[in-house]
């Protein structure tokens, strides 16, 4: 797909009810990987309008931050590796 590109959002915050609301902005643009970490296919547009949406919640707690995915390079597993992974081994956080 031309002009997709995959992101991980992470987020540190410390209030209950502002995470509750990252959260709720997050899973209407991706899923969840971990508790604080959420992986997004977007375009460019997709992608500004996430950030705009994060901007409107005024997060003082904590911060967000957005990762651009790239899988050319050789990626390493350290640990077990699940057998049966949500994301095909299409995409990796380290």
């Amino acid at each position: 797909m031309k002009g997709v590109a995959d992101y991980a959002v992470v987020h540190d915050i410390s209030s209950d009810s502002e995470r509750l609301k990252v959260n709720n902005v997050l899973e209407g643009f991706g899923f969840r990987v971990q508790k604080s970490v959420f992986e997004c296919r977007m375009e460019k547009k997709g992608k500004n309008d996430l950030i705009a949406a994060l901007n409107k919640l005024n997060i003082k707690t904590g911060f967000i931050k957005i990762y651009k995915l790239e899988y050319q390079c050789k990626t390493n597993v350290i640990g077990k590796e699940k057998e049966k992974d949500i994301d095909g081994k299409n995409a990796f956080i380290i």
